[in-house]
This record gives structure tokens, C-alpha cells and sequence, in this order.
């Protein structure tokens, strides 16, 4: 199989062909203006000789040049994220100007009678009609070629590969050194290619700034300059003999690029997971960290879920505490890491490990987790104990989506983290797998703390012990996780928890039972609250029972069916929606603002005749409803666009 070919529309083509005509057609034309019968002669001309010689040395000189300061400044403008532009714009300027306006600018900065000439005159050195002015003409030219090709190639680098390792502990030249430079290795010798190229056909800059001293700064373009004044058939072949030079070195230039291939995915066998061996392997000598973020603690040796809906904020808090983000007021372990100091991210001993697995792809599997345990016998225990051996000579785009999902989640425990952040890192894993990996976590919860963020509510319920919700930008609740999800905090944990929830005021007491009034409809259930702080008219509560508790039925005539239970609400079908997980069906029934989820039976919705716009009467004992209090501190925060939420209180994240 391959795949299959891209149809290209004709006006796309034609224009296509003519581009290529207007560069190949002239280089054409000199070849047939070029007196071949004495292209060797002049090829062994010692005139030649010398121009190639002095070409070819000055071209070598430049690229040196090139590389050495065109790649530290693309890394740099990297780190610029507001002057990028403008250098960008800078760096391009020398291939917009004029040969010889450059030429005359390096003579106004570095000539005889330059601004710098009285240092130069002291330093003994001399660029104007001198070789070196000829080498640092083409510098000034071919710079851009490396800078822009460099920048490119490191723009397209994925940003969570460096701040993965940066979060390992890799220090800034240990990034730069094994993750950055071998991902952009092609493009140097791409840029170093191109400026070489630039370099052999300078003319303008080197004429105008070092003169035409033969054998001293009179390079090829020159040479063919001045011949062609005397005779046009030399020029031509001195011109053959240049675009092949150029030829060569640009195609040795992208060989490194046409080498490189990406490898193909192979099936692998996945071993058995090795739960205890994992687990010693990668335990924190000191054990967990507690950690503060403006005034929310994640306690230390437990796992704490960190919930909200999309947008809340949960990632934004994530990389302040791993150091990604500055602004908050951030401690670990009672070490201020942000604030007043800001501690980076390879000296917090914070990992953070997100949907993106981060591993570096110039790197097999073992070479990318032995950057992170810096021990190769380490490594392969860690593969071994995770199943993961049959991969450790696997490059890293060979892995799968899974695969590299599960490396990573290796490489991360590898470096013993005392915290560890796991932002949804199992979403690519198949469910069996994905199961043995909560198995090692849950086994190894209380070695470190661990903070993790989810949307899955088996993963809230079975693996945390702590749960935090942010809302907003803020965090609108934190405790245990069972408290929060018995009597969940907001809408978003109810319907995380399996829960429907609805907030109001008590309107009346009675002997077992407890009303409550809400934006939209009475509620009246069982009370939680003790005898010591009971339930009185005007207290603020929160009404909490199972959707499978509300049956539907249609509404009756004039006489409404008598019955037991307390609680009939009269609403509208929103949605009927199958169950991916039940063989029942989800209806939506909205009453007012309110929306609330009803589980029903296949069976229920084709006798009920169950559409949307249609009116039901929603039914639900009091016995199933359980009413709590609202504390006072609880109901300043409670009242939010016409719904409630029980919150300690919102702290806005940076």
C-alpha cells in the first residue's frame, strides 16, 4: 500500500512549471553559451586555482562563523517571546538590502575610518581589503540562512519535549545539549549548507567592502566579474565551474535531512507489570512533600484529584507548582519556590507529566528514560518492572500512542519525585493497561504526593484521597474526597459523583422531614444535620440525592394520581440520549434553570413515549433525598448566577 497521490488543480501546475522554468532555464542558457572545448584549460588555470582557493577559504571561514553565532542566536530569540519579532525582522534585513549598501555599512563600522577603527588600530587588526574583510562580508550576508533555518526547525519542536526534561532536572545545558541540538541537527547542516552556498557566490558586500586583490580578496564572483569584460567564453565556464560547486555543497547540505527516516511502528509484546518492584524502584528516599498555593494545600502522601470543568484553571495551577507558570505564591515541602523567589523548574523536584508524552524523538526509549534516571542498569529494571523491556531499542517516534504514553509515565517516576503531577497522562492507554497503572499508583500513593487531574470519576473515587475543584480560575473547594463527593460542592461535583443537587432555603421543619425552596422547584427529603445544629426555616441548604431515585411519569388529567411520595415536579424533556455504559437510557428533564438527569429503561421510553418538548411530572421519595446545611462562611459564596455552590471561599489563580 502507499498512499495515495494529491490531485493538484491545472492552474497550480502551469504556474508551478513556469517557476521552474525561470531558474532552470537561464542556468540552460549558460550552458550552451559555455565554450566546452576549453573548459579544462580553464579548469586548470592557475588563475583559477587561485580564485576557487581564495573562494572556497573564505566561504569555509563564513559557515564556521555562521554556525557558531547563527544557532546560539535562533536559541536564543526562542526565549524571547516578546522581542522575537523584531530580531526576526532584523536577521532577514541583510538578504533585503542592497549588496552595496551592506558593503558600505560594514565600511561605516569596521573600515579604516570606521567608528571602531581606533580599537581595531589598537588591536592590530585590519578587515578593509583584507581577507578577513572578505570573510566577514559573507558572514554579514550568509548569517540569516543558518538563523532562519535553525529558528524554524525550532519552532516546530514540540514545547513539552524541553519542559518535560527541564521537570526531570535536567539543567538548561543538559536540555540544550542531548534534547534541543539533536532535534535540530538537519536544519544546522541545512542553514550551514545554504550560507556556504551564499557565501561562493558573494559579490556586491566583498567588492565594495574588501576590494579585488588577487589572492588576497578577490573571490570567484569577482574573478568572473572582471573576466567577463575580456573574455565572455572564460566568465561563462568560471560560472559552470561555481554553480557546480554550489550544486554539491547544497546537496550535501540536505543529505542529512534525506537520511533521516521515520521508522515504522512494529508490534511489540507488552509484558507483565511488576506492581511492588515498580513501586521500590522509583519511591522518594524522603517520601512526599506538602505543597501550598495560595493558600490550598495538597497534602503530602496522599493522591489529590484535582477536578473543574473545561477552562477552569486546572492547568494553569498544574504548571505553577511545577514551575511552568510564575505568579503564585508557591511552597513545597515549606520551601517558598515562587513569590518572592522563583525557584525554575529543574530545581523543584516537581514532575509534571501531561497528555503529551515529551519524549524527546532523536532518542530510542532507553536513551530517553536514561536522561531522566542518568543510570542505564537503572533504566532497564524500570522497563523490565513495567512490562516496557521489548521496547527499550525502539526509537521514540516508533512508539505508539499508548506506548509512549506508558515510557513516559516510566521516565517520569524515574527520577524519584517527592511530587508528582499527573494531568490526564493515561488518556491514550487502553483500558487494561490503563488499570494496571492505577493499581501502582494506588499501591504507591502514600510514597509521594501526587496531584492528579482528571475528568474521570472512577479515577476521583478510587484513587484519591483529597479532592480540589476549581472554578473559574479559583478554587471553590477542597477536602476529602469522600466528604466532597457525599455532599458535593457545586453542579460540576454532583454530576461527577453520580449525584443530582439542588441548593435553597428551609421553608419548613417537620418531625422527619425538611422542605427546602430553590430557584425552581420545592424540595422535601430527610435531614442530615444533627441535633446539635439542625435545620431551621431560613437556613440555607442542599438537597442531595441518586438520579435513579426520580421516576417519570405522564402528567394526569384532571385528577392528579394520589400517592407516598413527597416530591413530584412537573418539567419538560430536554434530551433522550442512550447510555454508552448502562443498557438504560439518560433523560434530561430541564424544570425552570434546573436540569436534572434521569436514568430509565429502554423499554420506559418507548411506552412512555418519551421526546423532546414533551411535559412529564418528575417523582422522588423524600426517604431518597438527603438534606444538608450550608455553613455561614459557605454562604457567602453560595448564590452564583442563580445556582448554588458550597465553596470555602474563592482564591483566583493568577
Amino acid at each position: 500500500m502507499r498512499t495515495a497521490p494529491a490531485r493538484t488543480p491545472l492552474v497550480v501546475a502551469v504556474l508551478g512549471a513556469v517557476a521552474l522554468v525561470v531558474i532552470v532555464g537561464p542556468l540552460l542558457a549558460l550552458g550552451i553559451r559555455v565554450p566546452w572545448e576549453r573548459f579544462g584549460e580553464v579548469l586548470r588555470d592557475s588563475a583559477t586555482a587561485e580564485l576557487l582557493r581564495v573562494t572556497f577559504l573564505a566561504a569555509a571561514w563564513a559557515t564556521l562563523l555562521t554556525t557558531l553565532l547563527g544557532v546560539p542566536l535562533a536559541l536564543a530569540i526562542r526565549s524571547w517571546p516578546r522581542g522575537g519579532r523584531l530580531v526576526r525582522l532584523l536577521v532577514m534585513l541583510p538578504l533585503a538590502m542592497p549588496p552595496v549598501v551592506a558593503g558600505l555599512a560594514l565600511t561605516a563600522a569596521v573600515g579604516r575610518r570606521g567608528v571602531t577603527a581606533p580599537l581595531l588600530d589598537v588591536l592590530g587588526l585590519q578587515f578593509a581589503f583584507a581577507f578577513p574583510g572578505v570573510v566577514l562580508a559573507h558572514v554579514f550576508i550568509a548569517l540569516p540562512f543558518v538563523v532562519v533555518a535553525v529558528d524554524a526547525a525550532l519552532r516546530q519542536v514540540d514545547p513539552e519535549i524541553p519542559a518535560s526534561a527541564a521537570g526531570l532536572g535536567m539543567r538548561p545545558g543538559e536540555v540544550l545539549r542531548k534534547v534541543l541540538l539533536p532535534a535540530v541537527g538537519p536544519a544546522v547542516a541545512t542553514g550551514a549548507g545554504l550560507a556556504f552556498a551564499r557565501s561562493l557566490g558573494e559579490f556586491g558586500t566583498t567588492l565594495t567592502f574588501a576590494g579585488s586583490m588577487p589572492g588576497v580578496t578577490r573571490t570567484m564572483p569577482l574573478g568572473i566579474y572582471l573576466e567577463r569584460e575580456t573574455d565572455p567564453g572564460s566568465a561563462n565556464a568560471l560560472g559552470v565551474i561555481l554553480i557546480c560547486c554550489a550544486v554539491v555543497v547544497l546537496a550535501l547540505a540536505a543529505l542529512p535531512s534525506a537520511l533521516r527516516r521515520t521508522p515504522r511502528p512494529r508490534a511489540r509484546a507488552i509484558g507483565a507489570l511488576d506492581t511492588e518492584k515498580l513501586r521500590s524502584l522509583t519511591s522518594p528516599p524522603a517520601g512526599g512533600l506538602p505543597v501550598t498555593i495560595d493558600g490550598t494545600v495538597f497534602p503530602a502522601g496522599r493522591i489529590t484529584a484535582v477536578v473543574g470543568p473545561n477552562g477552569s484553571g486546572k492547568t494553569t495551577l498544574m504548571g505553577l507548582v511545577a514551575g511552568r507558570l510564575q505568579g503564585a505564591e508557591v511552597a513545597i515541602g515549606g520551601r517558598s519556590v515562587d513569590g518572592s523567589r522563583f525557584v525554575p523548574a529543574s530545581e523543584r523536584g516537581v514532575v509534571l507529566l501531561t497528555q503529551r508524552p515529551g519524549l524527546p524523538r532523536t532518542a530510542t526509549v532507553a536513551g530517553a528514560v536514561t536522561m531522566a534516571t542518568r543510570d542505564r542498569s537503572l533504566t532497564a529494571e524500570l522497563l523490565d518492572a513495567a512490562g516496557l523491556a521489548a521496547l527499550a531499542d525502539v526509537p521514540v517516534p516508533a512508539l505508539s500512542g499508548g506506548q509512549a504514553a506508558q515510557v513516559a509515565l516510566v521516565r517520569a517516576l524515574g527520577t524519584r519525585p517527592a511530587v508528582l503531577i499527573l494531568d490526564e497522562p493515561l488518556a491514550a492507554v487502553d483500558a487494561a493497561s490503563a488499570t494496571r497503572w492505577r493499581r501502582v499508583l494506588r499501591a504507591a500513593a502514600q510514597d509521594r504526593t501526587t496531584l492528579l487531574v482528571t475528568h474521570d470519576a472512577v479515577d476521583v473515587a478510587t484513587l484519591s484521597e483529597h479532592l480540589v475543584v476549581l472554578h473559574h480560575g479559583a478554587v471553590s473547594a477542597a477536602g476529602p474526597t469522600a466528604t466532597l463527593l457525599n455532599l458535593p460542592p457545586d453542579d460540576y461535583v454532583a454530576e461527577l459523583a453520580g449525584l443530582a443537587r439542588i441548593a435553597g432555603t428551609v421553608s419548613t421543619r417537620e418531625v422527619d422531614t425538611v422542605s427546602i425552596q430553590g430557584q425552581d422547584l420545592a424540595v422535601t427529603g430527610i435531614p442530615a444535620a444533627s441535633e446539635e445544629d439542625p435545620l431551621l426555616p431560613g437556613d440555607t441548604a442542599v438537597a442531595v440525592f441518586p438520579p435513579e431515585a426520580t421516576t417519570l411519569r405522564l402528567p394526569g388529567g384532571e385528577q392528579e394520581p394520589r400517592e407516598s411520595a413527597r416530591n413530584v415536579w412537573r418539567g419538560v424533556v430536554e434530551s433522550v440520549v442512550a447510555s454508552v455504559t448502562h443498557s438504560g437510557t439518560i433523560v434530561t428533564v430541564t424544570i425552570g434553570d434546573t436540569r436534572l438527569t434521569v436514568p430509565v429503561t429502554r423499554r420506559s421510553v418507548l411506552d412512555l413515549g418519551l421526546v423532546p418538548g414533551m411535559a412529564v411530572d418528575c417523582v422522588t421519595k423524600a426517604l431518597a433525598i438527603r438534606v444538608h446545611p450550608v455553613h455561614r462562611r459557605q454562604k457567602e459564596e453560595d448564590h452564583h448566577d442563580g445556582r448554588s455552590r458550597t465553596a470555602p471561599g474563592p482564591r483566583p489563580l493568577p
